[in-house]
């Protein structure tokens, strides 16, 4: 009987693949974890367009991290009770909207995802302003992951960088009113990408959450 985590990086320059949390995956195995890690395709390959199909690639996304999980649960020696989901950015918002859907999930781990899923497409592909923001907006109004990480309670740890230019402390802020039993850790010198504090912090939290 081993535990399992899902591993769902972030959209960067440096490891914005499968490979971000390699190391981390590696670490634990030497402890009977079992990992497996998948490689995001929206947005990291297809830009948004500003339409309804951004919602489709959306779905089709968390659909897509489904299947790695059930790819991870259906290892026979591992425990469908003990399975952790750790994400960073999009992998992160991802990570939430999965975890809330899906209860094989028992723990996670979420690096500085945004408040609202079209907030960045919004901004950084598409510049969109006034109205014409708020109703793009809108289309992703029940996929916000903000709304979708209070079901674990006290097994959810949330991880902020203090030089994050990327998350203003709204959404932190929106975060804690959200979950207010989750465990918070702030990182003042890191910024977007992170550092190696955060990944001991991240390793200990799942060894207390997997019982290893």
């Amino acid at each position: 009987s081993q535990p399992g985590v899902l591993w769902l990086h972030w959209l960067g320059e440096i490891n914005g693949d499968r490979d971000e949390y390699l190391s981390e995956a590696v670490t634990l195995a030497g402890k009977g974890v079992v990992s497996v890690l998948p490689q995001g395709y929206f947005p990291w390959v297809p830009d948004p367009d500003g339409t309804t199909g951004d919602v489709t690639l959306v779905e089709n996304q968390v659909a897509a991290l489904r299947a790695a999980l059930d790819r991870l649960v259906a290892e026979r020696s591992v425990d469908a009770s003990r399975v952790a989901l750790v994400g960073h950015d999009y992998g992160a918002m991802y990570g939430a909207l999965l975890a809330d859907s899906d209860t094989r999930i028992s723990a996670m781990v979420l690096q500085a995802p945004d408040a609202l899923m079209g907030n960045w497409f919004a901004q950084f592909w598409l510049e969109l302003e006034g109205a014409e923001r708020d109703a793009y907006l809108a289309l992703f109004d029940d996929l916000n992951p903000v709304d979708h990480t209070a079901r674990l309670g006290d097994h959810v740890l949330f991880q902020w960088a203090g030089k994050d230019v990327y998350i203003g402390q709204e959404v932190p802020d929106a975060y804690a009113a959200s979950s207010p039993d989750a465990h918070v850790e702030t990182y003042p010198t890191s910024d977007h990408e992170f550092r190696d504090d955060a990944r001991v912090a991240r390793i200990a939290f799942l060894e207390a959450q997997l019982g290893l």
